[in-house]
């Protein structure tokens, strides 16, 4: 066994620098549970996306959004609104081919022009 000694004060520096490295990954984690068991109303997701209620039905029936329902109720999982979100989200400056379809797909609703 190998003994290693070091001052006092740099010891309770490292063990301060520890336990604040412990509270982040805590908080961080706690976050992220909190995040993951959130689920949204329809009036809330609505609220939040800028959307009338018929469109997020209009959303729902076009299997563009899963939900489930929770004693008659409509709710949503917050993973699943953002990825609608990150689907639905524009290049600014399209560099490559692959992004100005996606774009163009996005504008037109994949509609194509006669």
């Amino acid at each position: 066994m190998e003994v290693i000694t070091i001052e006092s004060a740099a010891y309770k520096e490292l063990t301060a620098k520890l336990d604040l490295i412990a509270g982040y990954i805590s908080k961080a984690m706690i976050k992220k549970k909190a995040k993951a068991d959130m689920w949204l109303s329809g009036k809330e997701l609505t609220a939040l996306l800028g959307v009338s209620p018929r469109t997020l039905q209009r959303m729902r029936d076009n299997n563009s959004i899963n939900y489930a329902i929770f004693r008659g109720a409509c709710r949503y999982h917050i993973s699943e609104v953002e990825r609608l979100i990150a689907e639905s989200l524009y290049t600014c400056d399209p560099t490559t081919l692959e992004e100005f379809k996606r774009n163009y797909g996005l504008r037109t609703r994949g509609k194509k022009r006669r």
